[in-house]
Parts: structure tokens; C-alpha cells; sequence
């Protein structure tokens, strides 16, 4: 069979470099490793030290200059800036080759479905949101109301940290710019069966989260899962939500650099330069993710993830709950965000053997079958359990 040719943009980013080796190591892909900085896809490629790493500089908003690097791809990742997937997947869909990104975050992943007669008419499969979440949360929001005979509720957390109490704030496990994002723009929620808008950092809610994590408040922030899982899992499913559960120490710095600006893209003049706050802060960021790549840890970090579907089962009342856990390698310094890296992996080969049959714009949870892509995480020890609560009566 031949090699699996893959074009992977944003490839020396926190997750597009994993998803890289995870595409190396696992599948034997070849892959063009696409960056705006052509020094860091030749360091990325140099890191991995594999022949079947090609780094090229893309700016990736170039319709030209993508249908040039993708030639000859069987699929397109986007692990940039969600702001490009309206931008990449069209370009895709146009080539006959099969997409995937890591969300849409709700609003984009709304625009993106609209592409969805052309997908299907080209014969492309585009797999909108397929990291941990949207991702991983949408393969266990479909695998829960699988075991139920309807569905109502479908509530989703997230959480992080160490075992290590600390004053520092965290990395968090994806883009910064995200988290900023996160924390001032309005979440969509579905309720009652209507999708709507509410307040940034509203529904708090304490939840109980595997250890150490333990016991969290967790907020609606903006997310993609509302966005597509009542629609497409159906079942009578009226109400999807999304709520984080930030470390203390993380939740302060992040409010705090939203509240003093640094989610805004005017730029402003320093020090002779002319740069925006969110670019600035985002330049930081990598800079210290690169620094620290490839470095072992010395603490131990996880992501964690619970899923409640709720619903019906025998005429009962019912839930199922699933906990998603990834810890870091401290020794080898791979991080817990390959939660994040990997379903991108696993997603390009499904797709280029054949194992996604489905045609269109979908969410994970219309075209991945949860348990044998459980499976496949679990390799990589993205570690999810099942649990079931159901009544049952003998009168």
C-alpha cells in the first residue's frame, strides 16, 4: 500500500509538532511539515530526524500558494489558528482531498458546516474539530447515547493542573490565543432545544473530576461541541454544554491579561515597533514553548475530561459519564496535550485507508466510531472510561 502523504500546517506549533510525530511514528506518514516560519519547520523536522519530514513555509491564507503545497496530499490538517479553517477546508474541498482541524470554536464550525453539499460532491470527507475537545468529548457524547434509548442532556468539563501545588500558572495544553478568546467571548449553549448565547464565565458549577484534580468549579466558556452534537446525535438530545475549570493560579493570570488588553488586535507602538497585544503575547508564548520542547518535566501534569450523557434507558432514568485522563511523560518531556495531537493522527489514517465513509462537513460524532477510536488513544495512553448508572426494577 502506499505511504499515507499528509500536509500539516501549523507544524512546529504546541500540537501541530505532535501531531507530526504521531504521524511518523505510528503510521509511517509521509508529511510536508508547513509553517510561516520556515527556521522553525526545518528545526521541527530536524528534531524528529526522519527523512519522511518535508518543512516548507506556508502562509496558509494563500489559496495559490496551499494548492501548491498540497499537491499530491491525501489529506489537509489545519493545527493553526481557527480562523484559517474557513480558509483551508474551501481550498480542500476545491483539491479533492480530505480536511480535518481542531475546531471551529462554535462560530466558525457553524460556517464551515455550510460547505457541506460541496464536500459531498467532491467526495471529501472534512472532520470538523477532531482534538480533545471538540474532538474526543463529541466521539464520547455519540458513544454514550449509543448505550441509552434516548438522550436529553449532554454536559461536558474540562479540566487541568499538576500533582504539584504551585503559585506559577500553567501552560495551558493549546493555543493561548484561544484561552484568551475563551474568556471574552460569549459561549454558545444549546437549551431546550435552542441553541443560544450566554454570559462570558456564567453556569458556574462545582464538578467532581478524577484525582488530583478532585472536586472543581468549572464556567461556560465558548466552545464547538454545542455547536453540532444535539443536531447530529439527535436521540432527543435538548440541552449540550461546555464549562472549564481552570486551576486558580491559571484562571487569574488569563482574566487578568484579558482585562488589561491583551485579547486586542490594534496595534499599538512600543519601543520604536508597531505590534498588536494578541500577537505580541502569542510571539511569547511560543518562544517559550519552543524553548521548552523536548525538555523532560520534572512535574507531573494532566488533562482531564468528563463527559455526562444523560437520558433514558428501560423506561428509567439513566446516565453515562466518561473520564478522559492524559498525563505527561516526564522523562521523555511528551506533554499531556498529545491529547490534543493525536485524534488528528489517527483521523488522517482512518481517512486515507477508507475506515471513514462518510462524505461532508461532520463533527466527529457523526463520522468516527467511538470504540475502536477509544482504542486507538489508548495506545498512545490517552486513557477513557466508561461508566453506566441506570435503575433497574424486578416489579
Amino acid at each position: 500500500m502506499a505511504r499515507m502523504k499528509v500536509l500539516v500546517i501549523g507544524a512546529s506549533g504546541q500540537i501541530g509538532a505532535w501531531t507530526v510525530k504521531d504521524l511518523v511514528e505510528f503510521y509511517d506518514a509521509e508529511v510536508i511539515a508547513a509553517d510561516l516560519s520556515l527556521e522553525r519547520a526545518k528545526a521541527l523536522a530536524e528534531r524528529m530526524g526522519k527523512e519522511n519530514i518535508t518543512p516548507i513555509k506556508l502562509d496558509a491564507a494563500d489559496p495559490a500558494a496551499l494548492k501548491k503545497a498540497a499537491k499530491g496530499v491525501d489529506v489537509i490538517h489545519n493545527s493553526a489558528w481557527y480562523e484559517l479553517n474557513i480558509k483551508v477546508m474551501p481550498v480542500a474541498i476545491e483539491l479533492g482531498v480530505h480536511y480535518s482541524d481542531l475546531g471551529g470554536f462554535y462560530d466558525y464550525t457553524l460556517k464551515q458546516l455550510e460547505y457541506d453539499k460541496k464536500a459531498k460532491d467532491a467526495g471529501v470527507t472534512c472532520v470538523l474539530g477532531i482534538g480533545s475537545s471538540p474532538g474526543i468529548t463529541n466521539v464520547c457524547g455519540e458513544a454514550g447515547a449509543r448505550r441509552l434509548d434516548s438522550t436529553e442532556t449532554i454536559s461536558i468539563y474540562c479540566s487541568w493542573g499538576t500533582k504539584v501545588k504551585t503559585d506559577n500558572a500553567a501552560f495551558p495544553s493549546y493555543s493561548v490565543r484561544t484561552v484568551l478568546d475563551e474568556m471574552t467571548q460569549e459561549p454558545g449553549i444549546v437549551d431546550k432545544g435552542k441553541k443560544k448565547k450566554v454570559p462570558v464565565l456564567s453556569g458556574m458549577k462545582e464538578v467532581v473530576m478524577p484525582e488530583p484534580s478532585g472536586k472543581v468549579v468549572a464556567y461556560y466558556i465558548k466552545h464547538s461541541e454545542p455547536a453540532t452534537m444535539a443536531d447530529f446525535i439527535g436521540r432527543g438530545t435538548k440541552n449540550v454544554s461546555f464549562r472549564i475549570g481552570f486551576p486558580a493560579n491559571d484562571f487569574a493570570t488569563f482574566r487578568t491579561l484579558a482585562q488589561l488588553g491583551f485579547m486586542s488586535e490594534e496595534k499599538i507602538t512600543a519601543g520604536g515597533a508597531s505590534v498588536s497585544p494578541k500577537d505580541f503575547l502569542t510571539a511569547m508564548y511560543l518562544k517559550s514553548v519552543e524553548s521548552s520542547r523536548g525538555a523532560a518535566q520534572s512535574v507531573d501534569e494532566f488533562d482531564y475530561f468528563r463527559v455526562d450523557v444523560e437520558g433514558s434507558k428501560d423506561g428509567r432514568p439513566a446516565m453515562v459519564t466518561y473520564y478522559v485522563k492524559t498525563w505527561n511523560d516526564s522523562v521523555k518531556g511528551i506533554p499531556s496535550a498529545r491529547d490534543t495531537s493525536v485524534p488528528p493522527s489517527i483521523t488522517a489514517d482512518w481517512l486515507f485507508k477508507g475506515k471513514i465513509t462518510k462524505r461532508g462537513t461532520l463533527p466527529p460524532e457523526a463520522c468516527i466510531e467511538p470504540e475502536p477510536f477509544f482504542k486507538e488513544l489508548g495506545r498512545r495512553k490517552i486513557m477513557v472510561d466508561e461508566e453506566l448508572q441506570y435503575t433497574k426494577t424486578f416489579y
